[in-house]
This record gives C-alpha cells, sequence and structure tokens, in this order.
C-alpha cells in the first residue's frame, strides 16, 4: 500500500482482545466480519499477549487476516514480561529477534513497528537503523514508529525513510498534532490509537449525532478522519457492532455542519 492507501481507513486493533482469556472464536469472528466489511488494516504487536501464550495476538491476527487481503501492522522492541510489567528494547539484536519471530507468525511482514520508541533506553537511531537494513534484506516491507516525538522523527528519518508513525491521537484532545503536521509535511502515515480515549466532552458532535441517528463515537471518528490528508485511525473495537460502527466512519457524510459542530467542540 502507497500512503494514498494508508491513510483515510479505519484500521482495526486486537489488542482489547489479546490480553486476558477470551472466547476466541468469536475474537476471530468478529475481525473477520470487520475484512468482510472493508477493514483493510489490522494492528497488534509483540507486546499484545497474555502471560502463557506467547505472541498471542500476533497468532490472533494471523489467524484472522489468512486468505484476505489485509495488510497487518504488528510492532517490535516492547513485551509483557509479567502481568502488569512490560520492557523497552530497540537494541539491534532485540530488533532483530523480534521480527524473526513475528515472522514465523506472519510469513510476511507488511509493516513493522518501533513500539515504545519513548521508554527505550537505546537511541532511535539503532532501532531505525536496524529496521532499514532488515527492510534491505526482504524481511520486512515498510517500517514504523510508535510513541514518538517530532525530535525522534527527525533524527530517524535521517538514518532511513519512515513509512508510518502511531501514536495516540483524539479528535477532542489532539494529543499529537505536532508529529501529525511532522507526517503531514514528509508524506508519512499516521494511525492515531485510542481515538475515543479522550475525557474532553463532544456535547456539539452528540448534538449532530442524535439527528442523524447515528453514535457519537462515530462522528468523532470521522472528525479525525477529516482532520488530514494522512491520518488513520485504529479502531479498538471488540464486538462485531462496535466495529461495524467504526468502520462506518469511513463512508459517514461530512459537510459545513459537521465541521462547525467539531470546531465548537474543541477546546479553547
Amino acid at each position: 500500500m502507497t500512503i494514498t492507501e494508508l491513510a483515510g481507513r479505519v484500521a482495526l486493533g486486537v489488542a482489547g482482545m489479546s490480553f486476558e482469556p477470551r472466547d476466541r472464536a468469536a475474537d476471530l469472528a468478529t475481525i473477520r466480519a470487520g475484512i468482510d466489511a472493508g477493514t483493510a488494516i489490522l494492528d497488534t504487536a509483540r507486546a499484545y499477549t497474555r502471560i502463557d501464550v506467547p505472541s498471542y495476538g500476533e497468532e490472533l491476527a494471523a489467524e484472522a487476516a489468512r486468505g484476505t487481503s489485509a495488510i497487518v501492522g504488528t510492532k517490535g522492541g516492547h513485551s509483557r514480561i509479567g502481568p502488569t510489567t512490560w520492557d523497552a528494547d530497540i537494541s539491534e539484536r532485540r530488533i532483530r529477534s523480534d521480527v524473526e519471530t513475528s515472522l514465523r507468525v506472519f510469513g510476511r511482514l507488511d509493516l513493522y513497528y518501533l513500539h515504545r520508541v519513548d521508554l527505550a533506553e537505546q537511541p532511535v537511531e539503532e532501532g531505525v537503523g536496524t529496521l532499514a537494513a532488515l527492510r534491505e534484506e526482504g524481511k520486512l516491507a515498510r517500517i514504523g514508529l510508535s510513541n514518538v516525538s517530532v525530535v525522534e522523527l527527525e533524527r530517524a528519518a535521517a538514518v532511513a525513510r519512515i513509512d508510518a508513525v502511531q501514536n495516540h491521537h483524539t479528535a477532542m484532545g489532539r494529543e499529537s498534532a505536532d508529529v501529525l503536521e511532522w507526517c503531514e509535511a514528509n508524506g508519512v502515515a499516521f494511525f492515531a490509537y485510542s481515538p475515543l480515549r479522550s475525557s474532553a466532552p463532544a456535547p456539539h458532535l452528540a448534538d449532530a449525532a442524535k439527528a442523524r441517528g447515528v453514535s457519537v463515537q462515530r462522528l468523532q471518528l470521522r472528525a479525525l478522519l477529516a482532520s488530514s490528508p494522512v491520518l488513520s485511525v485504529v479502531s479498538g473495537a471488540t464486538r462485531p457492532e462496535t466495529v461495524l460502527d467504526s468502520l462506518a466512519a469511513e463512508s459517514e457524510p461530512w459537510d459545513e455542519a459537521l465541521a462547525a459542530a467539531y470546531t465548537a467542540d474543541q477546546p479553547t
């Protein structure tokens, strides 16, 4: 996929299905319902797993995507090492090991992120340089960075071409506005994770949702998609009905009235 094909989409993340015991068959059916309805991108990570089942989130995404045209973005350099503890390591040794493990799960790697650039002790240049070498070796197609600052992006981009960024960003909070602006200027796809995790109220969008007969969550996702030509959202929906509602944001009409409602809800 090119930047144009990566942007403006609702990706389906499997994190919410990966940490605790759940009905695997039901979760697979939910993900496949999303793929059948048009989800082109799945999102997972090495760290999305259970203590007793290594690579659970990756294996779930791989099984769901098998036989479809959906691409999968996954992440390395961050692992679950206890019930409530994770590590962050973007050293060459660790990234090569994580990529090999992910390759065994997926067979191919469409998009591979450094997961926690913000927490790793190693410089971002080491992790990105390793991914660039692995891309040259044909082991992955695209390089991504997650939880990254503009300063780190600038340093990373001096080492290799960056294809995608994934940061926390919401319609009301616009937590990564500066990173999104950098991505726009540099033609890099931006994925907003936890796009509905914001305490800021959205009364005008809520009124618009009521008038349209749709969920306010759908309109918040639509507002995000309309806010930038390089932006996609990562939906954390875990039920078929909420997955389909999230996907409906891609085709929800965007007009002046909705844009005005979104603007009115922005913090002053």
